[in-house]
């Protein structure tokens, strides 16, 4: 019987060799990130291996390539590494220190909503002292949720379409949707009116690939012949004035100010995305529990009502046991 797989500091540290190179996407990439020759990267990784006892990857003329051992241990070596940092945040709070990291995610085109408050929450979080390093990242909401599920992020924001056990989401703001046209398409500088809409589709539009069509407006009339990610992209589309598109209203503006985007019957070609907070529901360190608590007050949030998703972030912010 094999034996079994203690770790030590020197282990750790051929870990995060191992997942540098897996970020970087190889040995030569890596070179850079690590400061060091492929040589000795090859020398560490199979140093890892043969203490492992597994393949962890494939390298040579054919590419760098995981092996279904080495994405095992790359995924277990990340969950590792959270819980070393989360046990260094947890016991400089014990001293009174705010200390760790912080992963933050959100989704794109908001920081034109003057309403959407990160940026006060972060300053509000930052005034607070200590030696917190932030990692914020912009995303989609698939992405977002997934990364916040599996501990990659410790904070969501976004727009998302389901509830997940464990998880605890709390509304944060709506944003107006409305449909959008560019120069050059046949709505544009016209004006609108319901007959000339329903007779002259269906149109043209971008679908928003994390948006079913059931939230949609008078979907009937339009036709889905683009997919985009986010709302640059979007945008873009649009402008091209061959698409029709649903773009956030404050995201708009600026184009529409200045002529370039024209709304399509904003009195009903609209809808309401609801912004959320999601965060895990277990216990979490102290920084992740201040900063979630600076974002519900820089946004406005009563995290003290009959809610049972708010009085589970309020226990969560608090540190006692939802």
């Amino acid at each position: 019987m094999a034996a079994s797989v203690s770790i030590s500091h020197t282990d750790i540290r051929l870990l995060r060799i191992f997942d540098t190179v897996v970020e970087c996407g190889g040995f030569a990439a890596a070179q850079v990130e690590l400061n060091v020759g492929q040589s000795t990267i090859s020398s560490h990784m199979a140093a890892l291996e043969s203490r492992l006892g597994v393949r962890l990857c494939e390298r040579g003329r054919g590419g760098f390539r995981l092996t279904e051992q080495g994405r095992n241990v790359h995924n277990a070596a990340k969950r590792l590494f959270r819980e070393i940092e989360s046990f260094r945040a947890d016991v400089e709070g014990t001293r009174g220190r705010l200390a760790g990291e912080l992963y933050i995610g959100t989704v794109d085109s908001v920081i034109t909503n003057p309403d959407f408050s990160l940026s006060t929450a972060l300053r509000r979080f930052k005034e607070r002292g200590g030696d917190v390093r932030i990692h914020l990242s912009v995303g989609r909401p698939a992405e977002i949720e997934r990364a916040v599920v599996d501990g990659s992020l410790h904070v969501g924001i976004g727009a998302y379409t389901r509830q997940i056990a464990g998880m605890v989401h709390i509304p944060l703001l709506t944003e107006r949707q409305c449909l959008y046209c560019g120069p050059g398409h046949p709505l544009f500088g016209m004006r609108q009116s319901r007959t000339r809409f329903d007779k002259g589709g269906p149109w043209e539009y971008v679908r928003r690939a994390y948006v079913p069509d059931l939230d949609i407006p008078d979907a009937a009339w339009l036709k889905a012949t683009a997919v985009a990610e986010n709302m640059e992209a979007i945008a873009f589309l649009v402008l091209s004035g061959r698409f029709l598109g649903f773009l956030p209203e404050h995201y708009a503006a600026k184009w529409a100010s200045a002529g370039a985007l024209q709304a399509v019957k904003p009195e009903t070609m609209h809808y309401q995305s609801h912004i959320e907070l999601l965060v895990r529901s277990s216990a979490q360190s102290l920084c992740v529990r201040l900063f979630v608590e600076d974002l519900l007050a820089a946004f406005r949030c009563n995290t003290a009502n009959d809610n049972p998703a708010d009085w589970k972030v309020a226990s969560l912010v608090s540190g006692s046991k939802p």
